[in-house]
């Protein structure tokens, strides 16, 4: 058998970030810009280099080079070209990754093939977005400046690649390097370059377990047995789909029906830690249904409620009652768990408590409290630097540093959290809040919302019960020209989860959507209300002082911009306008008129 010929040479592989979210958004116009890409940026310039494509794919390709040099000089022009591009779009950026290796290649005529091509796009998919990758290899080939433009990485693990990679990152001028991602005990500091860690072992589940008991039936006749068992069977189903618990199964659930529980007992059977039970009544032709959710430990009762229907309609009476419930437990249940994660001792905490122990943190909008949230955060990245639960919450918290008006360095912030959420997007498991966060900082930080609004999505296609993702959807909506829109989803949001911690945050979008539409009466009654439900949330009487004066309650207007030079005496029009990054055109313009009118100074 003859020998296959081979050579070594220089693969530079480039991906496209995101084609798969801008095929779905924009199939047509996700083609077209990779068109356009290769045939501005890649086709008219790799010639000058001796190179020639040899793979493409959709949305990326293969290139060959006849030397490192050549490689490293042709894809830091086509990246820095790519920013140039991107900063003269009024749209969402298309950022490429690229990776360069030396390949020691299978010839044929028309194609190349060998483990080496496999490598490449391997290493490509490590890359920031926007930059290179290359290994140690590639940058030993290099000299002089090439070579000092390159920043170690460290040790990557790739997937497929049995050993450690060690790598070497590059990033145009004026864009930040990102983050490193550390090791198990090691700490992120802001110069450190983000490099997946080495794949921990697989941790354990650490989401509490809650079982729904057979309902029972109270009404006279007894007559609803099926229809309380639907409801518990509608409610199991739905409950499943909230990623905060693990639910038992239905069939284990009613081996315990018709028998007296004691929910200390049966959490010590079923290893449960939550318990919900409930019944079934009839009043004439109507239906009432009451669950309630108790701590099997402690027997404590931790909510409860109830749903009116008629014996005519029960299917959307159960549904209901599920809808009802997974709303209502969720932040039950997220409270319960936060007062059992602050009983631990500090060397018990793991990534899960320490994320836990951050939330009230997270939402109670304060200075101080969004500092504390991120300590917490960077001390659960410390343990599991690939938690995308603390990732896509410390972007969320540092776009709300931006926007407050609480960052010392907002360019360095907004590249951190952007960074973050990136990152967590590449990580994430199907997870409703990790969706929702990720889909917050983009909608925080971008004008457009195309990108918010897919992540958004996504999480109400994962739990449609999700309160906080229907808020973050409402803004969404009103930063897109569908305030209307906006209006309905904080509604439903408010509805869904009526007792939740951060409801100020959907009266707040309320206030945002009657401001956009021009009903600055309501706009200033939504904000008050907002204000009303979180105090200390200083931030609010922005959209309280610029609503208030545009509908002519001047004085109301005025106490709201005290409040705010109270907090921050050195406030101005030109801060608030920097430090919003959402909003753009006639709104910003309006929205700071109202600010001038209330008296905010220059």
């Amino acid at each position: 058998m003859a020998r296959a010929r081979r050579r070594l040479t220089v693969i530079a592989a480039l991906d496209m970030v995101g084609y798969s979210e801008l095929i779905q958004r924009d199939e047509l116009g996700a083609i077209r810009e990779v068109r356009s890409i290769y045939r501005n940026l890649v086709r008219p310039t790799i010639a000058r280099f001796g190179a020639h494509i040899i793979k493409t794919m959709g949305d990326g390709g293969l290139i060959e080079f006849p030397s490192v040099l050549d490689a490293v000089e042709w894809t830091m022009a086509f990246q820095t070209g790519m920013a140039a591009r991107n900063a003269a779009r009024d749209r969402a950026p298309i950022e490429v990754r690229a990776a360069i290796v030396l390949a020691d290649l299978i010839l044929t005529d028309d194609d190349r093939f060998g483990a080496a091509i496999g490598f490449a796009m391997r290493l490509q998919t490590a890359a920031p977005p926007g930059g290179i990758a290359i290994t140690h290899s590639v940058r030993w080939q290099l000299l002089g400046e090439p070579a000092a433009a390159f920043k170690p990485a460290g040790f990557l693990s790739l997937r497929s690649i049995p050993y450690p990679v060690e790598a070497w990152f590059w990033m145009p001028e004026g864009k930040p390097m990102p983050r490193r991602v550390p090791t198990a005990g090691q700490t992120l500091t802001p110069g450190s370059l983000a490099v997946l860690a080495l794949k921990p072992a697989e941790a354990p589940d650490l989401r509490p377990l809650t079982v729904v008991l057979p309902f029972d039936d109270l009404s006279p006749r007894a007559d609803h047995e099926s229809f309380a068992d639907g409801v518990v069977e509608e409610m199991t189903a739905t409950l499943s789909r909230v990623r905060d618990i693990r639910v038992v199964a239905r069939n284990s659930a009613f081996t315990y029906k018709g028998k007296p529980t004691d929910v200390r007992s049966l959490g010590r059977d079923l290893g449960v830690r939550y318990v919900i039970e409930g019944s079934v009544r009839q009043s004439g032709e109507m239906l009432r249904v009451t669950a309630q959710l108790v701590e099997a430990e402690t027997g404590a009762h931790l909510w409860s409620g109830r749903k009116d229907g008629t014996i005519h309609d029960p299917l959307a009476l159960q549904d209901d009652v599920a809808t009802l419930v997974a709303g209502a437990l969720r932040p039950a249940i997220r409270t319960a768990e936060i007062e059992r994660s602050r009983r631990k001792t500090s060397e018990t905490l793991k990534t899960h408590d320490l994320i836990l122990q951050a939330m009230p943190h997270f939402w109670a909008h304060r200075r101080e409290d969004n500092a504390a949230a991120l300590a917490l955060l960077e001390k659960a990245l410390a343990i599991d630097p690939r938690s995308s639960g603390a990732l896509s919450l410390k972007g969320w918290c540092l776009s709300q540093q931006i926007t407050y008006l609480w960052s010392e360095d907002p360019v360095r912030d907004r590249a951190e959290a952007l960074e973050f959420a990136e990152l967590a997007a590449e990580l994430a498991e199907p997870d409703p809040l990790v969706m929702t966060a990720i889909g917050a900082t983009f909608s925080i930080l971008h004008t457009d919302q195309s990108r918010a609004l897919l992540f958004i999505e996504r999480a109400l296609a994962l739990d449609s019960t999700f309160a906080w993702a229907w808020t973050r959807l409402g803004y969404a909506q009103a930063y897109s020209e569908g305030p209307e829109l906006g209006i309905e989803s904080f509604e439903k949001a408010i509805a869904l989860s009526p007792e939740d911690p951060i409801q100020f945050n959907a009266f707040a979008g309320m206030a945002t959507c009657h401001f956009l539409l021009g009903h600055y009466a309501e706009a200033a009654h939504w904000a008050a209300q907002a204000l009303h439900g979180r105090p200390g949330m200083v931030w609010a009487y922005r959209l309280l002082a610029t609503s208030a004066s545009l509908s002519g309650q001047t004085s109301l207007a005025r106490h709201a911009v005290r409040r705010l030079l109270a907090e921050n005496p050195a406030l101005t029009l030109a801060g608030v306008r920097a430090g919003i990054q959402n909003l753009a055109g006639p709104a910003l313009d309006r929205y700071m008129e109202g600010l001038q009118l209330a008296g905010l100074p220059d």
